[in-house]
């Protein structure tokens, strides 16, 4: 038993001269520091938005097609004879929801401005 005491400390002492073997090394980084142009080469936002019929379409369409979805829900609930009733509503009242809500998508997207060169922004205009 006393032989075990003596044969760890000694493996761990073994184990420790070896670790110390390679001088130890430290890993520097340089930095160069970006100058403003390289970092604006970097930085690119682009802003678009579509015509404000397309928006207004588009937002009817998908509002039809939800209101022809909770419609057919409706007449399957109901179970009785009236399925083209509950369709024709819920694709009017999602149409006309999704009109709504294309024409308020449309209206908060007038203040931004066009980007690129449209008429507004020619080179003889001043906004250029």
């Amino acid at each position: 038993m006393s032989k075990n005491l003596f044969i760890a400390p000694f493996a761990a002492v073994l184990l420790a001269s070896a670790a110390q073997a390679t001088p130890l090394r430290t890993l520097t980084l340089r930095e160069t520091p970006q100058t403003r142009d390289q970092l604006a080469a970097e930085v690119v936002e682009v802003q678009t938005h579509r015509n404000a019929g397309a928006v207004i379409a588009t937002d009817a369409l998908y509002g039809g097609l939800a209101g022809l979805a909770i419609g057919g829900g409706v007449a399957l609930i109901n179970n009785d004879s009236n399925w083209g009733r509950d369709l024709a509503i819920g694709a009017g009242v999602g149409l006309l929801a999704g009109g709504i809500f294309g024409a308020v998508d449309a209206a908060t997207m007038a203040d931004r401005r066009p980007v690129g060169f449209g008429k507004s922004f020619g080179v003889t205009s001043g906004h250029f």
